[in-house]
């Protein structure tokens, strides 16, 4: 693959280290640790994909998703119900570019490589902006 393409999903992947700074900013240290994981895993993926590492990455990407709801779950009793609904629908949001792109072969499986980068770092931001809202909760 060529290394311009890999390059955008490698540099999309740094996005989390936003999450990490403010995780640890706002002492929520199990989550800037699972976002230090996430990124170290993403940017391993990004730059040498394989069966390997594609595991290695759903794990971070599943300690963060399991962490993430389970944060939001504690926060229903709060007045915060725009950033609840937001965070939700951009999960939705996430899994239908994934999933959805998966079984049609488009959005983030496109054939064109750099459509299907494009739509797979849209996801990396999309999902970085949906855990910042549940950090700053």
């Amino acid at each position: 693959m060529n290394i311009k393409i890999k390059n955008i999903l490698v540099l999309s992947s740094l996005v989390f280290i936003t999450n990490i700074i403010s995780a640890f900013l706002c002492k929520k240290y199990t989550y800037s640790f699972l976002f230090v994981i996430l990124t170290i895993t993403s940017l391993v993926y990004h730059s040498n994909n394989n069966i390997y590492t594609n595991i290695i990455d759903k794990i971070g990407i599943l300690l963060i998703v399991v962490y993430g709801a389970i944060t939001l779950y504690n926060k229903t009793h709060t007045n915060k119900f725009i950033f609840i609904i937001t965070v939700i629908i951009l999960f939705l949001l996430t899994n239908f570019l994934y999933i959805y792109g998966y079984f049609t072969k488009q959005l983030c499986f496109n054939n064109e490589i750099c459509i299907g980068n494009n739509y797979h770092s849209l996801l990396h931001y999309l999902s970085s902006f949906g855990h910042h809202l549940i950090i700053f909760m």
